[in-house]
């Protein structure tokens, strides 16, 4: 059932955080990627497999991180449904203007997934 009020103080503070932890996922790989022009450049093929290697373990490592986060600060194992209903909307309108809105909604799901 969907929640007519938003009565648990704390999912703001859960949606805020699965977006950093998306938004820190976005940020590494961007600066990931950045890098490989430059060993490109360099003809770093050694450092140009192992960032290729490091990217494809990002994601899986930035959702585990989130689901710790959300465990240790929340007890998130043990969140009522209603409460996970409300973060999910908190979460929507954090992403009103998010520069990356799939991307962040992707996470969310496979996050909410993990736990």
């Amino acid at each position: 059932m969907f929640p007519h009020r938003l009565t648990d103080s704390r999912a703001y503070d859960i949606a805020q955080a699965m977006l950093d932890g998306s938004n820190r996922h976005y940020r590494l790989l961007s600066e990931t990627n950045r890098e490989a022009k430059r060993r490109f450049e360099l003809a770093d093929w050694h450092g140009q497999q192992r960032a290729q290697r490091e990217r494809i373990e990002f994601y899986d490592k930035r959702v585990e991180e989130a689901v710790e986060r959300l465990q240790r600060e929340f007890d998130s194992a043990h969140l009522a449904d209603d409460t996970w209903q409300q973060v999910k909307l908190h979460y929507i309108g954090l992403l009103a203007d998010h520069h990356q809105p799939e991307l962040a909604e992707t996470f969310f799901n496979s996050v909410t997934t993990k736990i």
